[in-house]
């Protein structure tokens, strides 16, 4: 098993969900769209950022991740096509102040983490509600590996191949982060 690119992603998704009733396939179903700069801008702006990371920017200006999840993880909701919950989302987060003045925001809600960027590198983390900041998980070098590792476990949950993804996570993580990809996939 490989980490699947975002079109094989995109796809398992449309075979999975062909027959269901349309608007139940239209909020699982990972879209291209184009959400226009200027919502960066105000994202920016709206966060009290300075720094975003450009693969951060690159992939979440091209999907509708304000409406998509993976497995038990959220991204957004009812927004496929702003930035809106991603503002909301941290606004709304009693901690936030924090997370700012350490450089991170929150892209994803999950049970029982949360997804945290950091702006500056693009690395991201994980954290659940007993996790100090400082400790941290770390899970991805990069939104772009997050995505395709979350989407590979979602293909590998739909296809009962949890023991190869946890393979495939295992070179590509270290142990610390292994925790959140076990917990994703629900193997152990």
């Amino acid at each position: 098993m490989e980490l699947l690119t975002l079109s094989e992603i995109v796809q398992s998704i449309v075979e999975e969900t062909r027959g269901l009733e349309p608007e139940i396939a239209d909020g699982i179903t990972l879209k291209q769209v184009d959400i226009p700069f200027t919502q960066i801008e105000l994202l920016k702006e709206k966060l009290g950022l300075k720094t975003l990371n450009q693969n951060f920017i690159d992939y979440i200006l091209k999907y509708n991740w304000g409406n998509f999840g993976f497995l038990a993880y959220q991204f957004g909701y009812n927004d496929a096509d702003g930035l809106n919950w991603l503002v909301q989302r941290n606004l709304d987060y009693e901690g936030f102040t924090a997370l700012k003045e350490c450089g991170f925001i929150i892209i994803a809600n999950g049970d029982p983490y949360t997804i945290l960027l950091e702006c500056v590198s693009g690395k991201i983390f994980a954290i659940d509600s007993e996790t100090d900041l400082d400790k941290r998980i770390p899970i991805a070098e990069s939104f772009e590996q997050l995505v395709r590792g979350m989407g590979t476990g979602q293909y590998a949950c739909w296809n009962k191949q949890e023991a190869e993804f946890i393979k495939l996570m295992d070179g590509t993580t270290n142990s610390e982060g292994m925790l959140f990809w076990h917990s994703f996939v629900s193997y152990y």
